[in-house]
């Protein structure tokens, strides 16, 4: 199991710089194609509240969208040049639904949290990404440091979407130094989560993972914080989790502790549903 196709939405500006970079030290560490996606909505239009929209501003926005659309593609191709393939498909759409679309064709969507100014018609929504695309999400650090991956948290909670998030992440898992499985305590007996823990540091093992178990106590805080400080305390500057979601009526919620990882984790952060 490795990953040889890394997907990443591109736009023209300097905002997605971080996560070009990231895919391409991803796919230089796994001798990996990268795909590129530009994708923009036309929002203009279809955020208007008038019954009837002149159609000259439709075309309007629509050469915008195809005037941004190559630009996005230049800024691609010339800041993940050291890549050893570069595929580009451009989509007229919210980005978020246009990567969990095209994440048919990858294995690892690399992904960053939107600035503050960018509405959904320009940069993908994380939650939704997550939940949607059924492939792992990983997440750049909003810090400005090179990702390193040689020692990796797993945060990990008896689940499918844990299990589901150990799986995807074992390519990572093969080529680090150290990884850390690290319960957050009070969901079990602890005799039972360190029975649970020895099975997976065995499995692990078997694949070549260098591999310890942690039971750490969540204490007063949160269990993103309980995950950070291990990293921390580990010199991990990757955490592996689950993405959890909780049905309410037809709408899909996130559960907490994903919502806290994708918005406050100050470490890369791959998430799997």
């Amino acid at each position: 199991m490795t990953i040889k196709t890394v997907l990443v939405h591109a736009d023209a500006g300097p905002g997605c710089n971080r996560r070009l970079r990231l895919a391409t030290e991803v796919a230089a560490r796994f001798d990996a194609d990268i795909l590129g996606l530009g994708a923009e909505a036309l929002e203009t239009v279809l955020m208007s509240g008038n019954a009837i929209i002149d159609g000259a501003v439709i075309e309007a926005v629509r050469e915008q969208v195809a005037t941004e659309l190559p630009a996005a593609e230049k800024h691609f191709r010339s800041l993940c040049a050291g890549a050893a393939s570069l595929g580009w498909v451009a989509e007229q759409g919210y980005p978020d639904q246009m990567l969990a679309l095209h994440a048919r064709g990858a294995d690892l969507i690399v992904a960053s949290r939107p600035a503050r100014d960018e509405g959904g018609a320009f940069a993908a929504r994380l939650a939704p990404l997550v939940m949607d695309a059924g492939a792992p999400v990983l997440i750049a650090s909003d810090r400005d440091v090179p990702f390193c991956g040689r020692r990796v948290i797993v945060g990990w909670k008896d689940t499918r979407e844990s299990r589901r998030a150990l799986n995807d992440a074992l390519p990572f898992l093969i080529q680090a130094e150290k990884t850390v499985i690290v319960a957050v305590g009070g969901e079990s007996a602890a005799g039972g989560t360190e029975a649970g823990l020895a099975e997976i540091a065995a499995r692990l093992q078997r694949q070549g993972v260098t591999v310890a178990t942690e039971i750490v106590p969540k204490g007063g805080g949160m269990v993103v914080e309980a995950l950070e400080d291990a990293a921390t305390r580990h010199g991990a500057d990757l955490i592996v989790a689950g993405a959890y979601a909780r049905s309410r009526m037809r709408e899909w919620l996130l559960g907490g502790v994903t919502e806290d990882m994708i918005a406050s984790s100050s470490k890369y952060v791959l998430l799997s549903h």
